[in-house]
């Protein structure tokens, strides 16, 4: 099942999936906090809770647990606004608790833009590999995005919303090409990858471009 679909069942019938540990790759992330976001989006706005708490310790897990991986995708986004405003929520997430309400509330809006900017950059971004790397970041992004909506006691659910449309357009988009979404969240409906997966429709293979390459 799609990480799409298991979200809006689990909305619509009111459960939530198990939680996972947390894991140290982004392949599949947004699997290992898929209750947390659930739980974020169905308790969101009606006041801080247990529940919350731990959805928001289970968030900042993932992150951390993961970072150098998720810290090498941002490196190798070509727009310099979705990697400066991804990089800082990453950066940032774990001090949210500490955070006064001057910093807060900073953050708080700059990863809510940040999460509508990564929808728009992966619309408009033609090559396969941008749109397969914002694709992998956007689960994070907007995880932090609901968890900083949920600390200032704020609906969620626009947020999740936006998420689960980003994925869809994850799934047409990278569809045809075969470049790597096929394994970016398990048991979803896109083709797999074969040996060599970007090749053919995708051109030759390709090294991934880090800001240092492109320096």
């Amino acid at each position: 099942m799609s990480a799409t679909a298991a979200v809006s069942m689990a909305l619509t019938v009111g459960a939530v999936a198990p939680a996972r540990p947390a894991q140290a790759a982004i392949t599949g992330w947004f699997s290992a906090v898929i209750s947390a976001v659930v739980t974020l989006a169905s308790r969101g706005g009606s006041g801080w809770d247990p529940q919350l708490e731990a959805a928001k310790q289970q968030i900042i897990s993932a992150v951390e647990s993961s970072k150098q991986e998720i810290l090498n995708h941002i490196d190798a986004i070509a727009a310099a606004d979705v990697e400066a405003c991804t990089q800082a929520a990453v950066t940032k997430v774990a001090q949210i608790d500490s955070m006064p309400g001057s910093l807060l509330g900073p953050f708080v809006n700059g990863a809510v833009d940040c999460a509508a900017l990564s929808s728009s950059y992966f619309n408009a971004v033609q090559d396969p590999w941008a749109a397969d790397n914002i694709g992998k970041l956007m689960g994070v992004i907007y995880s932090i995005a609901m968890l900083g909506f949920a600390k200032y006691n704020l609906s969620t659910r626009t947020l999740l919303d936006n998420l689960i449309r980003g994925y869809q357009a994850v799934q047409v988009k990278m569809r045809p090409s075969n470049c790597g979404m096929g394994n970016a969240y398990p048991g979803n409906d896109i083709p797999r990858a074969q040996a060599n997966p970007c090749t053919g429709s995708c051109g030759a293979t390709r090294t991934t471009e880090t800001s240092a390459t492109r320096r």
